[in-house]
Formats: C-alpha cells, structure tokens, sequence
C-alpha cells in the first residue's frame, strides 16, 4: 500500500487541545534514559501549533535541561501551524523526513504507524507502565502491533445535573450510574421535565453499555462491531423516554451538533449535560452565573471518554536512543505536570502526576470547580478513547442521526445500528 493512502487511512479531523501558557522545565537526570545506545548528537522534536509566548519559555526549558544532563546532544526545535498539519505529515513521512519525536493524537499515529513509522514503544522503553493505562491503550491499535505514543496532556468529562430541576421531579438523590439516570429521566417526564438533550453516538454507547459491565467496541478483529444487543438496548430505552417526553427536541434536531446539550443546559432547560472538568468555572460561571448554585458534577459514566494528545518516536529515526530518551523526559511525571499547571481542564498523563490535582489544577474559583477537578483527576485510570481511528467523524455522525430516527421511533434501533455499521464499512479509506 501507498505511503499516502496507508497514512489517510484512519485520519480523522483532530482537534489541537487549546492550552495556556507553561514555563518551566524540570531537570533532566544524566545518563542512558533510553535504557540502551548511546546519548548523544541531534535530533528533531516537532510540535502542532506550540511556539508561541505562551509555549515557547516551556521547551526552551525542557530542551536547555536535557542538553545541560547530557552533554553532546542538541535537541532542535521545530512547530508546525495548526492548519495543514495533517498534510505536514504526509508529506514528511512520504519524504523520509519525519522529526525524530513528534507530538501526535492518536489518530495520526495509527496511521504512521501501520506505516512503519514510529517506534514501538512496548519493546523500546522500560518507562511505558508510569503512563495512564487509557492513554496508552490510545496508541494501541486493531490489527498493528505495539504501542506508539506516551500520552502527553489528557482530556476527559463528566456529568453535570440541575439540581433545583432533580428536586422539583421529585428525584432526591443525584444519579450516579446509567440506570439511575435514565431511571431519573422517566420520573422527571412525569412532571414536565426534560432530562436528556442528546442522543447516543456509537462513541457515546461505548460509555453507556460499559457502566453495567459489559463490553462495546466499536471496531475490532478488523470489522466495525457496534450494532451490540446492549447497545439495541440503551436506544430503546431512549425510544421509550422520548415519547415520555424526557427527551428535548433540540436532542433529535441536533444531531451530531457539538455542545448542543451543554446549550440546553445552560438555558436551564435540562436536568443533564456532559462537558469538561473546567465547565463550571470558565462556563457556567460566565455564561449562566444564576444556574450555579444549583449545579452539582459527578463522576462520567462507565469508561468516561478520553481525549489524548501523546509523543512518538520516529521509527525511521537515525538516532534512536537519543529520540527516545527526549521523548521519555519531556512526559516524565515533573515534565508534565510543568506543562498543565496552566493549561486549565487538561490533565497529565502519568499515573503519578494524576495523584494530587492541586499541585497543578488552577485554583478553583467556586467549590463546585474544586470537586470536578477532583473527579476527573479520579477517572483517569477508567477513562478510555472513544471510537476507533478507522471510524471517522463523518461514520459518527451519520451513525448519530440514524440513532435520533430510531429515538423518534420511525426505524428499529437495531436498523439504525446495521445501518450505521453498513455505512462505515462502505467509507473505509483504502
């Protein structure tokens, strides 16, 4: 297979997290890191979108203390836009030209390395169990074996419920698991109240059936698998609450919308949203001040959903030990933990640095704050990437819409999931 079709297969759009301003650098030890080879020479490190004010002090730091703990090595620097990067690195890997470490989602580092192209870190580094165990999972890919990427800075959500709205159904007690709240959503209907502004994706199934114990891929052994009885069941479930009316119409007519029921929400018009850990302090407080003391943050459901941004290594690369040695420093658990002291709602991702949010969480300006920070700190050991990198945000949101038919009663759940597994199979980049 072509170098570029085997790098388009599995791309999906990724988002470049937004990050604030890091400094720093935390001392690098001497010595072989990489646990083999030599130190030494230059290598390439490439970011997305990172050379800026705000970034630039941060790995100016990180490079001046590994070259200072390894004399003989130059570690250059070098950032690509946000816009393109994608094609960036097409056209380096296609070239032979890939940095020696390079910050990669997920989703391009599938695609690199069913190339060839990046380091498996399972058999390089002797570092790779200190990193959380999803983020790892994340670049551990269907029908490619290895691990290809440390997980860098980490994203997660959890739930959040109107309690003045819980109170006034008659629900007494904040839902904890997926039973209880589709359970909540059925007596709140009773009274009028809308609990749920949107419906399942077969990413957001992977949640939801996973809370009860059972096991929802949605691509495995090469296939799509997400048309699941469990996952029948849960759409049913929804079928039977929007004709209850616990369902909001902006849940069927949006779709696949991002943020449309953290709209809804903060309208006060439901009883239930999922968002980032920093929800409350930069979004609430800002854009809805009134609903805040009526908020209350629990943790996600099942495996809540993970969202990654990691370091590879280049398999390519010419200088192998130093390329690894970098790259294990720069995710080191003090390395990382310097970089999301600022960058509010990320967390880092070593086991380690997730022990104590408040050595880098910004300081919380309501309580609310400082307990979701607490849970999504706490969540990170079950946290889990949803999808697949050969499931592709165009499969979603088809598959989404097909789902709001099948909330709305006008096709079967399980057609909506054939459907949808149809669909993708029939999109496959070759």
């Amino acid at each position: 297979m072509k170098i570029r079709n085997t790098l388009a297969t599995g791309i999906a759009v990724a988002t470049v997290l937004a990050l604030s301003a890091c400094t720093g650098g935390t001392a690098a030890p001497a010595g072989d890191a990489a646990g083999d080879g030599k130190i030494g020479g230059e290598i390439t490190f490439q970011t997305w979108s990172l050379k800026n004010d705000k970034f630039t002090p941060y790995f100016e730091g990180v490079v001046d203390a590994f070259e200072k703990a390894n004399p003989g090595t130059t570690v250059k620097w070098i950032d690509q836009p946000a816009d393109g990067y994608e094609d960036k690195i097409l056209q380096q890997a296609g070239s032979g030209e890939l940095p020696d470490v390079l910050n990669l989602p997920p989703e391009y580092g599938y695609s690199l390395a069913s190339a060839g192209q990046l380091l498996d870190l399972s058999k390089s580094s002797k570092v790779l169990g200190d990193y959380v165990e999803g983020g790892v999972d994340a670049y551990t890919y269907d029908g490619v074996e290895g691990s290809f990427g440390f997980p860098w800075y980490l994203g997660t959500e959890l739930n959040y419920w109107n309690k003045a709205l819980l109170t006034k159904g008659g629900v007494d007690k904040t839902p904890t698991n997926v039973d209880e709240m589709l359970d909540a959503a059925e007596k709140l209907a009773g009274a009028g109240i809308q609990s749920i502004s949107d419906v399942p994706s077969p990413k957001s199934l992977q949640s939801l059936v996973s809370d009860s114990g059972d096991t929802q891929d949605v691509y495995a052994d090469g296939k799509f698998v997400f048309n699941t009885p469990a996952a029948v069941a849960v759409i049913e479930r929804y079928a039977e609450l929007y004709k209850l009316g616990a369902v909001s119409p902006e849940a069927l007519q949006g779709a696949g919308t991002l943020n449309s029921n953290i709209t809804n929400f903060n309208k006060g018009t439901v009883a239930w949203a999922t968002a980032g850990p920093n929800y409350i302090d930069k979004d609430i407080a800002v854009n809805a001040p009134k609903l805040l003391p009526d908020v209350d943050v629990t943790n996600g459901f099942g495996n809540p959903p993970l969202f990654v941004q990691g370091i590879s290594v280049s398999g390519k690369s010419k200088n192998e030990a130093t390329a690894l040695a970098f790259a294990e420093f720069l995710t080191n658990t003090g390395n990382q933990i310097d970089f999301v002291k600022l960058a509010v709602g990320f967390f880092p991702g070593t086991i380690e640095a997730n022990k104590d949010v408040s050595v880098f969480a910004e300081s919380a300006k309501n309580d609310m704050q400082k307990t979701a920070n607490e849970l999504a700190a706490s969540q990170m050991s079950d946290a889990r990437m949803l999808g697949a990198p050969q499931f592709t945000e165009a499969m979603n949101n088809y598959a989404q819409q097909q789902i709001a038919l099948a909330v709305k009663g006008e096709i079967s759940a399980e057609e909506a999931l054939t459907k949808s597994v149809t669909y993708a199979e029939q999109n496959v980049v070759d």
